[in-house]
């Protein structure tokens, strides 16, 4: 069994106590999500030594990591994953949002950086992250499909067709019929098409609009899984709106099947 542990939307300050919407400090939140996050992982996995060979457990960042694209955002989300995650032996990887258009991104957390050209293999599962920062011509917090990224995806899908495949991504692909649409992602259809034409993409994940949005992709109706923020949420409305819901996270089971199991934990 593969279980992934998405949070996302991270937006840490160079200043530990500043706090943003809804007076969260960025920094206490996501301190106490992935101090939540530790405590699931002894007591789900680590309890169990017999079965962790056969428990995969991985843990995914879906961007907006940064909040003011400041050098020391990054140095506090590194002592923090060093502090609670890595203790436990677990592989963490990330995917850049539209507020990691830096060149702080790639110094601090490039190592960790989930691209479509080298995509990580679980067990029948392949997890692919693409990168949907803006290019230069388009608006900052808009996200944008490369062509490198679809042509690396075709090919892993057409050369591991029995494989499940899992495509994660910042930007939310339909139109959430909420503000945030404004910021969405440019040429999603391209991403449609694919859905469409290969059944063996099981599900997509992102973050970007700080709620859990479920959406059915293509033909297939691909699952589309949208995650929490770990600081301030926001109301899925047309007019701009933060949510009362709490800071979070979200836990995905791979199954053998290519099924996905979802369960979201708010803090």
């Amino acid at each position: 069994m593969i279980t992934l542990i998405q949070l996302s939307d991270c937006h840490l300050l160079k200043d530990k106590d500043k706090t943003g919407y809804a007076g969260i400090a960025p920094y206490d939140s996501l301190a106490r999500v992935l101090s939540d996050i530790q405590n699931y992982i002894v007591q789900e996995v680590a309890s169990e030594p017999e079965q962790r060979a056969k428990h995969q457990v991985v843990v995914l960042v879906t961007g907006d990591i940064s909040g003011d694209n400041s050098p020391e955002s990054y140095q506090h989300f590194i002592a923090l994953m060093e502090q609670h995650i890595e203790p436990a032996n677990i592989e963490w990887f990330v995917l850049a949002g539209n507020h990691d258009n830096n060149p702080y991104f790639e110094k601090y957390v490039g190592s960790r950086h989930l691209q479509n050209n080298d995509s990580l293999s679980l067990c029948n599962w392949q997890i692919h992250g693409m990168d949907t920062r803006a290019t230069s011509n388009m608006h900052t917090a808009a996200g944008g499909v490369k062509e490198s990224d679809i042509q690396a995806l075709e090919q892993s899908l057409t050369t591991s067709p029995q494989t499940n495949h899992l495509v994660a991504l910042h930007h939310h692909i339909l139109p959430s019929n909420s503000w945030m649409d404004k910021h969405s992602l440019v040429d999603a259809q391209r991403l449609v098409s694919l859905t469409d034409e290969y059944p063996q993409i099981k599900a997509f994940l992102h973050g970007h609009v700080h709620s859990p949005l479920r959406q059915q992709i293509g033909k297939h109706n691909t699952p589309s899984y949208g995650s929490p923020s770990t600081c301030w949420q926001w109301e899925m409305r047309p007019e701009f709106g933060v949510s009362n819901e709490a800071p979070g996270y979200q836990v995905m089971s791979l199954m053998g099947d290519g099924t996905v199991n979802v369960t979201v934990v708010r803090v």
